[in-house]
Order: structure tokens, then sequence, then C-alpha cells
């Protein structure tokens, strides 16, 4: 997958912007508040609809109430032309979706552009709360598995229910006969996304440890502990989701909300059966997410198409080791976007950045 060419009108602070990629790697280097972390939001905008930032309502230029965004591809050997337009009608934002000048909807080409985002609020994903790493893996999941992104939208909408029917029954409003059938779902839609959560857990379990080596030059043993339901297989998980939620049905009531399934889940990762992110350095943080990142590219790669990486001022964050490494791996593999407040040079390890200047 490469991206030849994207067109931002009305986009934050680019009211009309045209660019050119011939490059693999793309550098956009200027002094903050230039607009470079904005270019790579709008790429992210493009593979997900939604920002890895704040709110939609905040997309649009200052005094403007429409943007549109274009980018034409080049995916499986082919050119195709993707575009968003969104419109904010007093603060409620619509939008339209085109691809190759046909109407779409947004479930018909979203992740059409697989785009994996690195800023420096990552490195500390191993250290923040549960629900970022859950975040983590419910985005990444969701562009490789169309059935993810829709078994997560449905248990989404079973807790909503079953969690008001919880208040209900606990202020004596309700049966707790009621919960049944909500469990019945909740356990059909969570064990099926446990067991792909489980089963990517195995994927970075096959070559994580290598892939840590090479990027922090230190060999250790590492594992990545999913920790919730367990079961090898979606009917074990189903089987003990059932089981868990019968035996804690008195403690949802009390706490009136749902305490078991994948919206409590989490994932750590390990070394010679000790927790590694409250022992690590900063350093060894950068490692282990890199590790993360790389495997993540890996993983989301297709038969004829890899991801697009987005790097916002992530370099400055590593050192120049880890730059090399990265950059070096990253060659000829994916086309990757780097936002830098300098010119990035890496000459010397015969990578070619194309570097565009903003002020």
């Amino acid at each position: 997958m490469h991206i030849k060419n994207i067109q931002l009108k009305n986009f934050r602070n680019h009211q009309d912007l045209n660019l050119d990629f011939t490059s693999d790697f793309v550098v956009f280097h200027g002094p903050n508040a230039t607009g470079k972390t904005n270019l790579l939001e709008s790429i992210y905008f493009l593979s997900l609809f939604k920002s890895f930032r704040d709110a939609s309502t905040y997309l649009f230029s200052k005094g403007t109430f429409n943007l549109q965004l274009k980018a034409v591809i080049e995916r499986g050997g082919k050119e195709h032309e993707l575009e968003v337009f969104l419109e904010n009608r007093g603060g409620k934002i619509f939008a339209n979706f085109k691809l190759d000048g046909v109407r779409k909807t947004k479930n018909q080409i979203e992740s059409y552009i697989t785009a994996v985002i690195f800023d420096p609020t990552h490195v500390d994903l191993l250290n923040k709360a549960p629900e970022d790493r859950r975040k983590y893996l419910n985005i990444l999941l969701s562009q490789k598995s169309s059935e993810y992104m829709e078994n997560l939208y449905n248990y989404k909408k079973v807790i909503t229910q079953k969690n008001q029917l919880l208040q209900s029954i606990r202020s004596g409003k309700a049966s707790p006969f009621e919960l049944t059938a909500w469990n019945d779902q909740l356990a059909l839609f969570g064990s099926a996304i446990i067991e792909q959560r489980r089963q990517y857990v195995n994927y970075l379990n096959q070559t994580i440890s290598e892939v840590y080596a090479a990027v922090s030059g230190f060999a250790r043993p590492i594992d990545v502990e999913y920790i919730g339901l367990t079961g090898d297989n979606k009917t074990e998980i189903h089987s003990n989701f059932k089981k868990a939620l019968f035996d804690n049905q008195q403690k949802e009531i009390m706490a009136g909300t749902s305490l078991i399934g994948p919206h409590r889940d989490d994932f750590t990762l390990k070394s010679e059966g000790l927790y590694l992110a409250p022992f690590s350095s900063r350093g060894e943080l950068r490692s282990q997410v890199l590790s993360l990142k790389i495997l993540e590219l890996e993983f989301l790669k297709e038969e004829q198409d890899n991801p697009i990486l987005l790097l916002d001022d992530v370099l400055s964050e590593l050192d120049e080791d880890r730059r090399v490494f990265l950059l070096k791996y990253l060659k000829g593999r994916f086309q990757t976007f780097i936002t830098s407040t300098v010119p990035v040079e890496m000459e010397a390890q015969h990578v070619n950045l194309k570097q565009l200047s903003l002020s």
C-alpha cells in the first residue's frame, strides 16, 4: 500500500493543501504549531474515520463548517481514490464517503487504508490504565477483522443495556431473571472478542523476544500475558464466560455495573515470571513498545499490501541505535510518514528521506 497524493481542504490549519509522495519515507519538519501532526492525523482519519486526538468538531479549520480529505492510493498494484467529506451542522457531524467516485458507506471502506500510529504517548502504553491497552487491541484487531469490529460493536450495545438493567434491579425496579437474555448475548459476543485477542497474544509470543533483542540489543525472554477469561477456543471461553457471569451475578447487581468480560480485561509483558512495566526504565519501555509496534505492522500485513506507518515526533524519543534500527527495518517495506521539529538525517544508513518543510 502506498499513498501517492493527499489533498486537504479546511482540515485544521490546512485550508488548501495538495501533496504528492514518491518516497517510502516522508518527513514533515518545522517548528511546533505548524500542522505536522495534523497531516498524520488526516491520513489516520482516512483509515478509521476518526482522529487519534480529540473530538471531530475540532477537525474543521477555524470559521469553516465543511472539510474534504482525498487520497490517491496504490493498492494491489492499482490506483484508487478515497474521499471523505464532513459537514458540521450546528455541532452535529455529517459524513459522505466515496471510493473511485462511487458513494460508499463507512463500513464498506473503513480500514481501506491500514495505518499504524506511533506517538510519544504510546511509550507509556504499558504503564497506562488497562482501558488504554484494551483500546489498543480493539483498534488493531478491528483493522484486521470486520468480524471483530462487528462483535465489539454488538458487545458494547449489550453492555449498555445490561448496565441499565443492573441499576434497575439494584433499585428494585426489575427482576434478576431479566439478566439471562442479556448475559447470553454478552457471552456470545464477548467470547468471540476474547478468542481473537488471545490469538493475537499467541502471535506476539511467537517472536516478541527475538524482536525485542533486535530493537534493544539486549536478549531476554519476554512473554505477553492476557489477563481475563481463559479458554483454548471460543467454546471453552464461552463456557467459562457464562459460569463467571452466574458466579458473579450478585456482585454485579450490588455494583450496578458489569464486572465480567473483555471490557475489563488487560494484557501485560513479563520476563521470567516478573512483570516488566513497573521495573523498566523509560528506554526499556520504549524498546518494549517499539517491539509491539513492529509486530503490529507485521500482523496487519496482507499478501499484496503493507500498512502505512505514522511516526509522530517519535524519533526524538529514541536513541541513535534505535532510530537506525527502526528506519533500516522499515526501508522498502512500509511507507512511513514522520514528523520532526528538525530535518531527519539518515543518509549514512542509505535511507532515502523526502523532507517537507512546514512553517
